[in-house]
C-alpha cells in the first residue's frame, strides 16, 4: 500500500502544527517551505484540513492556521480520513456462491479492522513527543 502525497503532508502539517505554540497562527508559506510542501498544494491540503475540523483558518494580514483540537485528539486515522473518506482494504462485493471469495473477504476485513485500530492508537501528541517511538511500537502489536 502507497500512502498518497496528499496524506503525507497531512501528517508532515499537523506535526509542524502539533510543535507549534498553541495560540500561535501559522502561515500558508511557513508551513510550506519549513514541511517542503509545494505552497498551492499545501494551501489546497490545508482547507481539506479545516473542512474536516483539524485546523481553524484565519484570514486577513495576520492570518493563518492552527489547530482546532488538541494534538492528543487527534489520530493517524483522522488525518487519513482528512483525504480518504472511507478507508477501505477492498469492497466487500462478491459473486454469491462464491465460496474462496467470502473466505478472502472475510480475512481482508479482519486486516482491515486492525488497521484501522491501529491508526487510532497513534496521536500527534505522542508523534511529537522524543520517546515516543517506543511506545507507539508497543501498542501497535
Amino acid at each position: 500500500m502507497k500512502l498518497k502525497n496528499e496524506i503525507e503532508y497531512v501528517f508532515r502539517i499537523l506535526n509542524y502544527l502539533s510543535l507549534q505554540d498553541k495560540d500561535r497562527i501559522v502561515t500558508s508559506a511557513e508551513i510550506a517551505e519549513n514541511e517542503n510542501i509545494p505552497h498551492l498544494f499545501s494551501i489546497r491540503v490545508l482547507k481539506k484540513m479545516e473542512k474536516k475540523g483539524l485546523l481553524k483558518i484565519f484570514k486577513g494580514a495576520n492570518g493563518g492556521y492552527k489547530l482546532n483540537k488538541e494534538p492528543k485528539d487527534i489520530t493517524l486515522r483522522d488525518a487519513v480520513e482528512t483525504i480518504e473518506d472511507e478507508i477501505i482494504i477492498k469492497d466487500r462485493s462478491c459473486v454469491v456462491g462464491q465460496t474462496s471469495c467470502s473466505i478472502i473477504f472475510g480475512a481482508l476485513e479482519k486486516v482491515e479492522n486492525n488497521f484501522l485500530t491501529n491508526l487510532e492508537k497513534v496521536n500527534f501528541q505522542e508523534l511529537t513527543c522524543p520517546h515516543v517511538s517506543l511506545k507507539i511500537e508497543e501498542e501497535i502489536k
